[in-house]
């Protein structure tokens, strides 16, 4: 997703207390680039969304929710194979150590090596087979991950392709790099956008539109910056703008809400969540957003917790675990219009969860 969203782009008026008219403005900042999937990704998952759309549920539930994909989700215990395309060692083990956060208090093992040799384990654009569950590029625009098991899902990517991607890591790394390597992989085990999730105060107070009056104004970088009455941008006019360059489908796609799904795993909205982007106040309507918090760039404590429930250590939470992403998966099978690819896989993964419930007894 194109440059990490939890260190947002900085304006000229970063806030409205120092973009009075009689005082000068300070000197112009390149914003950082926004996390947001490549076109060829959000074509995919726009697919895939239209596809379930017959597996929504009308249920009413909480304003506030996290929200984790239990389709999509790993086994716990399982070994998630990493490899990477391109980087240095350093690099490589730098990434490597970020993540322990994660393992720390989840059962899963994030597995960067080939066990023959001990070297970081590598995949290339010739590729026909998985070479790993996650496969890192720095070549591709912007910071993203798909989530959880789609990066092994045929019908999304490709065993030559990416399923996570750190732009420009290997040209010098952004002060916040630890912090988008968290993210990204929070991705990979299976969670969602903390501001995306449905009904919440994310939607309603981000400052969508220009102010009224607003007069188009640009900095030094082509950026757009509040104007001289310190009427500010919206985010359709800065995200369309220098660096993003993005259309309003792709800002939708990337920042609105996602529908409400029986894969979905709800629990309390933690505004705090490494997978809460980070916005300044000038992006919020109201300064006291709900949904506004400091920058977050580690893995705040209902992070960890859901994540250790996801993923436990405990025999009978494994079961619970398993059962519960049996029933989601047998639910998502007997939706009529479900495409075959989809079909198959939903089949092989219950198929694969059933086995594993059986080594338990």
């Amino acid at each position: 997703m194109n440059g990490r969203v939890l260190a947002s782009a900085t304006l000229v008026c970063l806030l409205l207390s120092s973009c009075q008219s009689e005082k000068p403005r300070p000197q112009a900042l390149k914003m950082r680039i926004h996390e947001g999937y490549p076109a060829r990704v959000i074509a995919a998952l726009h697919d895939r969304r239209t596809q379930l759309d017959s597996a929504r549920s009308k249920f009413s539930f909480p304003r506030f929710q996290q929200m984790v994909n239990v389709s999509k989700t790993w086994k716990p215990r399982d070994v998630i194979t990493v490899a990477f395309k391109g980087g240095t060692a350093s690099l490589r083990q730098q990434v490597a150590v970020a993540v322990k956060s994660w393992t720390d208090v989840a059962n899963v093992t994030l597995d960067f090596r080939t066990p023959s040799t001990g070297t970081f384990r590598e995949w290339g654009a010739s590729d026909t087979d998985f070479k790993a569950d996650v496969r890192i590029s720095f070549d591709s625009p912007g910071y993203w991950s798909l989530v959880g098991r789609d990066s092994v899902d045929r019908s999304l990517v490709k065993p030559n392709e990416p399923s996570m991607n750190f732009e420009g890591f290997t040209d010098s790394l952004p002060l916040d790099w630890q912090a988008t390597v968290l993210h990204e992989f929070g991705h990979a085990l299976g969670f969602e956008h903390e501001h995306q999730i449905p009904q919440s105060a994310c939607q309603t107070d981000f400052r969508w539109d220009d102010d009224p009056g607003y007069v188009t104004t640009k900095d030094i970088y082509g950026q757009y910056v509040p104007d001289d009455q310190n009427r500010i941008p919206g985010l359709y006019t800065v995200l369309g703008g220098p660096p993003n360059r993005w259309d309003k489908a792709t800002i939708d796609f990337n920042l609105k809400e996602l529908p409400f799904s029986k894969d979905m795993r709800l629990s309390p909205f933690d505004k705090l969540s490494i997978m809460k982007y980070f916005f300044d106040v000038w992006m919020f309507k109201r300064a006291d957003s709900q949904c506004y918090s400091p920058q977050n760039i580690v893995l705040s404590v209902d992070d960890q917790k859901v994540v250790s429930e996801i993923y436990p250590r405990n025999t009978e939470a494994m079961r619970a675990v398993l059962d519960e992403k049996i029933r989601t998966l047998n639910s998502l099978d007997k939706v009529e219009s479900l495409p075959a690819d989809m079909r198959s896989t939903y089949r092989s993964n219950i198929k694969s969860l059933v086995a594993e419930k059986a080594k338990m007894h």
